[in-house]
C-alpha cells in the first residue's frame, strides 16, 4: 500500500473509476447515462489531486514502475486533456446513452495506459502499455455505427499490428545485443561498449528504427501517416480530439526517454529522425491546404505539429527537450480549443466543411474570435503561445549545429504553408455572406473550453519565461 501511495496513486484511482463504470454499465438504468460523465470527471480530478502526494523519484512493483518529476509533468498534461475531452463528449453520450458507461470505461483505460507507459522502466512494460493504449483507440473508433468507419477502424487496426510487429523485431535485436530489457541496464551496456570499442553501431541504428516505427504510426508521422485523414473523418468528433491529444502526449513522453538512451551512440538516427520530421511537415502542410473537411484538416494539423516537435527532439539536448515540453503544453490548449470549436459548430448546425462556415462571424462573433485565436496559436503566430513555442523549438534546432540548418529551413517553409491551411478556415468564417446558421448557446461545457483555451493561449505568453524555466527543470530531472 505504501508503494501505491508513493508512486501509483493516480493510476490506482483511475482503475477504481474504470471498475465503477464497468459495473454501472451492467446494472444502472440507461436514464442515468449523464452520471457517467460526472463520475469520470470526478475520477480525473481526484487523480490530478493525488499527484500532490506522490514522492519524488520513487519506484514501485519491484522497481518496474517509476514516478519522478518528468513522468508527473506528463501525467498532469494527460489528465488535463482527459478532463477537457470528457466535457466535450456531452452530445456523444447523449446519442449513445445505452453505452455511455462503456465509453468512459474505455476512455479512462486509454488515459490509464498512457500514464503507465510513461512510468515503465523496461521495454516489456512499455510494449504492453502501448498496445493497451492502442486497443483503447480501436475500441473508441468502433463506437461509430457508420459502416465506413468500421472499415477504416479495421484498416487502422491492421496497420497498428504491423508496426507492433516491427517494434518487437527491433526489441529482439536490442535484447540480442544487451540481454536486457531494462532501460538503465541497456544504457550501462552501451556505455561499456563505447569504452571497449565494440559498439554495434549499424545494428543499433537498425533496431532503433524498427522500434521507432510504432511511435511514428501513433503520431501520424511519415511514412505511417496514410491512416490519419480517413480515420479521423470516420471517427466521431470527440474521438478525433482524443486521438490527437492523449496518444500524442504519451508518445512524446515515452519517445524522449528512449532517445535519451540511444541517441548519444548513433548519430545516424538523429539524421533519420530529422528527415522524417521535415518530410512530415512538408507533406502534411501540402495535404492540409487541399482539405475541405474540418476533421481531415485537423488530422494533418496533428501530423505537422508532431513533425515540428520531432525535429526539436532529434537534436536532443536539455534545451531542445525543454522546448518540446513547452510546445506540448501549448499544443494541449490550442488543439483542444480548436476541437471544442469544431465540435460546437457540428453539434449546433452539423457544420463539417469549410464552405459551411461562411458568414458565421455575423451570428456568433465571440465564438469566431475565440476559434480564430486558437487557430493562430496552432499556426504559431503572435500574440499567442504558439509563436513563443515555435520560436523556442526552432532556436533549439539552430543551436545544435550547421548540419541541422537545412532541416530547419525546410521545416520553417512547411510551417508557412500550414499557416495558409488555418487561414482558409478563418477566411471562410469572416466572409460577407448572408446565412441563417443557428449556433446553440446552451452548450456550456464546449463554450467554457473554447473561451478558456483561447484565453490560455494568450495568457501563457505573459508567463512564458517562467514556464520555460519550469520545462527546463523537468527536462533536467528526466
Amino acid at each position: 500500500m505504501s508503494e501505491i501511495v508513493a508512486a501509483y496513486l493516480p493510476e490506482f484511482i483511475i482503475i477504481l473509476f474504470i471498475i465503477f463504470n464497468l459495473t454501472a454499465s451492467l446494472f444502472f438504468s440507461t436514464y442515468l447515462y449523464k452520471l457517467s460523465k460526472w463520475v469520470t470527471l470526478l475520477g480525473i480530478v481526484l487523480a490530478m489531486a493525488s499527484t500532490l502526494y506522490l514522492q519524488p523519484e520513487t519506484y514501485a512493483f519491484n522497481n518496474t514502475f517509476l514516478s519522478n518529476f518528468y513522468t508527473l509533468f506528463f501525467k498532469i498534461l494527460i489528465l488535463m486533456g482527459g478532463f477537457f475531452l470528457t466535457l466535450l463528449s456531452r452530445n456523444m453520450i447523449r446519442e449513445k446513452r445505452d453505452r455511455a458507461f462503456e465509453y468512459f470505461s474505455v476512455f479512462l483505460s486509454g488515459i490509464l495506459f498512457a500514464m503507465c507507459a510513461l512510468s515503465a522502466v523496461d521495454f516489456v512494460g512499455l510494449f504492453v502499455s502501448l498496445e493497451a493504449l492502442g486497443l483503447s483507440c480501436y475500441l473508441l473508433l468502433s463506437l461509430n455505427k457508420n459502416p465506413n468507419a468500421k472499415q477504416l477502424t479495421f484498416g487502422y487496426l491492421v496497420q497498428g499490428a504491423v508496426v507492433s510487429a516491427l517494434f518487437l523485431t527491433g526489441l529482439s535485436l536490442i535484447y540480442g545485443m544487451c540481454a536486457q530489457f531494462d532501460f538503465e541496464q541497456i544504457g550501462l551496456f552501451l556505455v561499456n561498449s563505447m569504452h571497449s570499442g565494440s559498439q554495434p553501431q549499424v545494428l543499433l541504428t537498425f533496431s532503433l528504427i524498427l522500434m521507432i516505427c510504432t511511435f511514428l504510426f501513433k503520431l501520424g508521422l511519415a511514412p505511417f501517416s496514410s491512416w490519419l485523414p480517413d480515420t479521423f473523418e470516420g471517427a466521431s468528433y470527440p474521438i478525433g480530439a482524443y486521438m490527437s491529444t492523449i496518444p500524442v502526449l504519451a508518445c512524446f513522453g515515452i519517445l524522449s526517454r528512449i532517445l535519451m538512451i540511444f541517441l548519444n551512440y548513433t548519430f545516424t538516427m538523429k539524421i533519420v529522425l530529422a528527415f522524417v520530421a521535415v518530410i512530415t511537415i512538408i507533406f502534411g502542410s501540402l495535404s492540409a491546404i487541399r482539405q475541405e473537411n474540418l476533421k481531415r484538416l485537423m488530422a494533418y494539423s496533428m501530423s505537422v505539429q508532431s513533425g515540428i516537435m520531432l525535429l526539436g527532439l532529434c537534436v536532443f539536448t536539455t534545451y531542445s527537450l525543454s522546448s518540446v515540453l513547452f510546445y506540448l503544453f501549448c499544443y494541449l490548449f490550442a488543439n483542444i480549443g480548436a476541437w471544442s470549436a469544431i465540435i460546437l459548430l457540428y453539434n449546433s448546425a452539423k457544420l463539417e466543411k469549410l464552405e459551411d462556415l461562411k458568414g458565421i462571424i455575423y451570428h456568433r462573433p465571440y465564438y469566431v474570435i475565440a476559434f480564430t485565436v486558437v487557430l493562430i496559436a496552432l499556426a504559431g503566430l503572435a500574440p499567442t503561445c504558439g509563436f513563443v513555442a515555435k520560436l523556442y523549438i526552432f532556436s533549439a534546432v539552430a543551436r545544435s549545429g550547421f548540419i541541422f540548418l537545412p532541416f530547419l529551413i525546410i521545416a520553417m517553409l512547411g510551417c508557412v504553408i500550414m499557416i495558409y491551411a488555418y487561414w482558409r478556415i478563418i477566411r471562410a468564417m469572416f466572409r460577407r455572406i448572408e446565412t441563417d446558421i443557428e449556433i446553440d448557446t446552451h452548450v456550456i461545457s464546449s463554450k467554457f473550453i473554447l473561451y478558456g483555451c483561447a484565453l490560455s493561449t494568450v495568457a501563457i505568453c505573459l508567463i512564458a519565461d517562467r514556464l520555460i524555466q519550469f520545462c527546463q527543470l523537468v527536462a533536467y530531472y528526466m
